[in-house]
């Protein structure tokens, strides 16, 4: 080749440097220039243009890092863009990886390793070496300003993306990978949550950070219990931010370089070579070492121990040698019987090497735990004896015990804890997929617990969780696991127990915490426990038996609540839970992809000829066909999820009477938990001022039977309600007779008859007279009427003359798409 290509060589090894350039030499494509420090390194940069460069990491006052950060900032003759390749005395794979794409290097080789030095430069003059490209970040931002400072804020670290919604964060979540992401926990239709757990439930690896607004602590809470592995408040900071993402997004990394530098240490632990290399090295260092240094002969009795050996046993060396070394062990009978075969099995040439953790006698009546690593010693091929290093870990045990005692317990209640729970579940598993033995695991969770928690305070209530603990402790066998795995929740993994003793075992725990009782004061609590019994049969997956026994507890408490439930596939109960569960995951898909629709039925004013009001009524489109409330609502309220829909709906419809003026008044229907929904009230009015909506064009509406639940709390919900300027109205009116003696208690704006009073009143004497009766009362309170399911004229018409206010039914429209509401036209007298 008549043009090579001129290359960089940086290292003060000689030898190495001219096992390099012999090597590069034999491919006859570069012009090497060899030098052996950074500063001849930066004068040859400042005057040559170099295509390949190759350096040691130790090359004086710039290491190879930093020269490799001067490189990329485009400031000698070079192209920035150059290959450079940086060898290492050795390294940890993935450390290498993540550094070397923090400083743009495109590879790190071991010294080792340098033979691979032609194939790396072959693949550079054939432009195929890769290029390490910038850490990726996902922002889920609604608010462009915040967007535009984050994708600022992280572009000097980050190859950033930025999308508005959760529905395009969502889909190029499942397009292309990402190292972590930002997800505001503002996002339009309060998406956020729905995004974060669908991202954790279909890639649990990434690390995702939330936006919360500043000091809302329960925000923050809340989102790193549903999955999010930190928190940025905003206003941000943004020191902070980047702290946060750049731990967030090398998070995975040092987990997986912690494996590599283990799997490092075994190999140099395990290599004979190794170790007589630095056996000899140190031969002269030995009584100054803080290691034991220990050498026995073919039969395990002490040949040579430096001095050591006395700082740590207080045992003269003297009196020590010719001694077995079993003579200083402390273990029980099965660990001497292991230690002794190891030992065994290392004069018998069975094992080269190996380290063991054992317990050495002191002259102090103690012990001390130390790690022994072995290896033979060998002449001419024959076994001479041992080798040994003795440490000192009693400390790094000690601190061990404690570690993985917190690693794998409560730290409340002292028992196992999810983590632990997970592990054994999963070992469960296997067994029953190997053999014929089943398991069975309960799921409890206690009842009414919130009560105690809000009256008495949360440390009364840690202190029932411990007494629960110790109940649910004194029945279990010495094979039973008991873990707790939230804040009220406990399992038991039952080992080889089939199906029906387990629910009598369930039943038990049961009747246990029922008779329990907890004294603050003078006050007295009970809680119960609702169970649920999944049977681990070995053909499902551990995850598969978690949802099972999850669904069965759901069930115990739909049925009352202080009683135990089997899962079984038969079960209709089990099933209908399941569905129930499956209606709440569509609904926080219909969220993120803006399924959740709202059509809008007017009402017609009787004494103006005209539209009063649309009621707003939900709908989901699935698979493009419309899915109505009553396939979805009563899945949603079983599985106490309903609020989450209730947060939905007001949002929407506030936002589309905002952007459409000719919904001049809407209603919007509550559900019956609203009265236990302490965001539900903060979201209106903050939904009423983003939105700029004026509280006088929201009707909110509530069943009877709900408002009749908790009378001093609907009065309370009114009187909130109608300081926004929010109208309120009781639903399906007349369906407890009773309910007239409260009618004037409640200072509800209107009352809308039951519908089905009304459609049969032409044809029902007593349906007349009821539906009279209500639009009376109703006038006499001040209040006005509202009759619904009017499908007919004369049913219209009897309205007009009984006096009621409003009437809405198919005689007058069915409900309508936002796009169909201009064409909306009704006239009494034409039908």
């Amino acid at each position: 080749m008549d043009h090579k290509l001129p290359l960089l060589l940086i290292s003060s090894d000689v030898q190495h440097k001219a096992q390099l350039i012999e090597r590069i030499s034999s491919l006859q494509l570069f012009d090497i220039d060899s030098v052996a420090n950074s500063e001849e390194a930066i004068s040859n940069l400042k005057r040559k243009n170099y295509h390949f460069i190759i350096s040691d990491i130790d090359i004086g006052r710039v290491d190879g890092w930093c020269l490799s950060s001067l490189i990329r900032s485009d400031i000698y003759q070079c192209d920035r863009k150059i290959p450079i390749v940086l060898l290492a005395e050795t390294h940890c794979e993935r450390i290498a990886e993540a550094t070397a794409k923090s400083f743009g290097i495109n590879a790190v080789l071991t010294k080792s390793e340098s033979l691979r030095v032609n194939e790396i430069l072959a693949d550079a003059f054939s432009l195929s070496l890769p290029v390490n490209s910038k850490l990726t970040a996902l922002n889920v931002v609604a608010n462009s300003t915040l967007r535009k400072q984050l994708e600022s804020l992280l572009a000097s670290r980050f190859e950033s993306f930025s999308v508005a919604s959760a529905k395009e964060g969502l889909a190029l979540i499942r397009q292309q990978a990402f190292d972590f992401i930002i997800i505001d926990s503002q996002l339009d239709n309060e998406a956020a949550s729905a995004l974060l757990q669908t991202v954790h439930f279909e890639n649990p690896g990434i690390p995702v950070v939330v936006i919360t607004p500043r000091n809302d602590t329960d925000s923050a809470e809340f989102y790193m219990t549903h999955g999010a592995s930190d928190f940025i408040y905003n206003p941000i900071n943004p020191n902070r931010v980047l702290n946060i993402c750049e731990r967030a997004a090398r998070r995975n990394d040092f987990m997986i370089s912690n494996s590599q530098f283990a799997h490092k240490v075994n190999e140099l632990q395990q290599s004979k070579q190794k170790f007589e290399e630095l056996f000899s090295a140190h031969t002269k260092l030995l009584e100054n070492l803080s290691s034991v240094v220990i050498e026995l002969d073919k039969t395990g009795k002490i040949k040579f121990l430096n001095r050591a050996w006395h700082d740590l046993t207080g045992v003269e060396i003297e009196e020590s040698i010719g001694s077995s070394l079993m003579e200083f062990i402390d273990v029980d009978e099965l660990g001497a019987r292991k230690f002794l075969l190891q030992l065994n099995s290392l004069l018998m040439q069975e094992e080269t090497s190996c380290t063991e953790e054992v317990k050495i006698k002191t002259v102090y009546n103690t012990s001390v735990w130390v790690e022994i690593k072995f290896h033979q010693l060998l002449k001419d091929g024959n076994i001479e004896g041992l080798t040994a290093t003795i440490d000192n870990i009693n400390d790094r045990k000690k601190a061990e015990e404690k570690l993985q005692h917190l690693a794998l317990h409560d730290t409340l209640t002292g028992l196992y804890n999810r983590y632990y729970f997970d592990n054994e579940l999963n070992r469960l598993t296997l067994l029953a997929s190997r053999g014929k033995e089943k398991h069975c695991l309960l799921y409890i969770d206690l009842d009414h617990f919130k009560v105690i928690n809000d009256t008495e305070g949360h440390q009364m209530g840690d202190m029932v969780l411990r007494e629960v603990s110790q109940i649910l402790s004194q029945r279990l066998r010495h094979s039973d696991i008991l873990c707790r795995v939230g804040g009220d929740e406990f399992v038991i993994l039952l080992s080889e127990t089939q199906m029906p003793d387990a629910k009598r075992i369930g039943e038990t725990i049961c009747q246990q915490i029922a008779d329990a009782h907890f004294q603050f004061g003078n006050n007295t609590y009970k809680v119960s426990a609702s169970i649920g019994v999944s049977e681990i049969d070995g053909q499902a997956t551990a995850p598969e038996y978690l949802r099972q026994a999850d669904i069965a507890l759901y069930v115990a408490k739909n049925k009352g609540r202080n009683q135990t439930h089997c899962f079984l596939e038969e079960d209709a109960e089990s099933k209908q839970q399941f569905d129930n569960m499956k209606w709440v995951h569509r609904l926080q898909e219909a969220v993120i992809n803006d399924q959740l629709l709202l059509h809008f039925q007017p009402v017609w004013d009787l004494k103006e000829n005209k539209v009063a009001y649309y009621e707003a009524l939900v709908r989901l489109s699935i698979n493009e066909q419309l899915t109505y409330p009553g396939e979805f609502i009563p899945a949603l309220e079983r599985a106490e999820d309903i609020s989450f829909l209730d947060h939905q709906v007001v949002h929407k419809a506030i936002k589309m009477v905002a952007e459409n003026p000719i919904l001049h008044r809407v209603a919007i229907n509550l559900s019956a938990q609203a009265f236990s929904d302490e965001r539900l009230l903060p979201l209106i009015q903050e939904r009423l001022t983003q939105f700029n909506v004026d509280g006088h064009r929201i009707i909110f509406e509530l069943t009877e039977s709900a408002s009749l639940t908790n009378v001093s709390g609907t009065r309370r919900m009114i009187e909130q309600l109608s300081a926004m300027g929010c109208q309120f109205s009781i639903d399906d009116f007349g369906t407890g007779f009773s309910t007239f003696a409260y009618l004037k208690e409640l200072p509800a704006h209107s009352v809308k008859i039951d519908g089905s009073f009304v459609k049969d009143m032409n044809d029902n004497d007593a349906d007349k007279t009821l539906v009279n009766a209500i639009a009376n009362v109703a006038q006499a309170l001040g209040k006005h009427s509202v009759a619904e399911f009017v499908e007919n004229k004369k049913i219209f018409g009897e309205l007009q003359n009984m006096g009621v206010r409003y009437a809405q039914g198919f005689y007058i429209s069915q409900p309508l798409p936002i796009e169909q509401i201009g064409r909306f036209q009704f006239s009494p007298n034409l039908h």
